[in-house]
């Protein structure tokens, strides 16, 4: 069972999710199609997020002790979604477009170092998050993000075209 505290952040999650993504829409001056591609990109993210979340609890590098039940983990899926899926996507097609490969190589390293941060303070301030023993977690943590990104990027790739096809919206 969740905790009063963690259900207020996770309902905190739920509603400030979609506002950070629409406001990256709006900063970013993102199509429609952009949009639209960084948001399924987040989706796929998710399910890779899922995916790797059910493998560390097997191979015993993470778990996340107080949110066993299925409404706390659709929650953090939709943060995952809308943050680090579709609004850091987003972040890092503006990166792309701007700086080409600098910005490639600047986006990635800085998605996989936010993410490794993000976990390390969770599991050292609060009980939502408790890792592994040995640096085996760590290392599949960074492998993780690694992972979500490239699936974002892609995605959009898929959908919306290179970083410098789309024309940027008229604010």
């Amino acid at each position: 069972m969740v905790s009063r505290v963690s259900s207020a952040v996770l309902l905190l999650v739920c509603l400030a999710s979609p506002a950070v993504f629409a406001a990256m829409v709006w900063m970013a001056r993102a199509g429609g199609r952009r949009a639209t591609g960084a948001l399924a990109g987040g989706v796929v993210a998710a399910l890779f997020n899922i995916v790797w979340d059910g493998l560390a609890r097997q191979q015993d590098w993470w778990t996340y002790p107080d949110t066993n039940d299925v409404l706390a983990t659709l929650a953090l899926a939709l943060s995952v979604a809308f943050v680090f899926g579709g609004a850091a996507g987003l972040a890092g097609w503006r990166m792309m477009r701007a700086m080409g490969w600098t910005g490639v190589a600047t986006f990635f390293a800085g998605f996989v170092g936010l993410g490794v941060l993000r976990d390390h303070l969770l599991a050292a301030n609060t009980t939502l998050l408790v890792f592994g023993p040995g640096p085996m977690p760590q290392l599949m943590g960074a492998l993780g993000y690694l992972s979500l990104a490239l699936a974002v990027q892609v995605t959009m790739l898929v959908m919306a075209g290179p970083p410098r096809r789309d024309s940027l919206r008229a604010s």
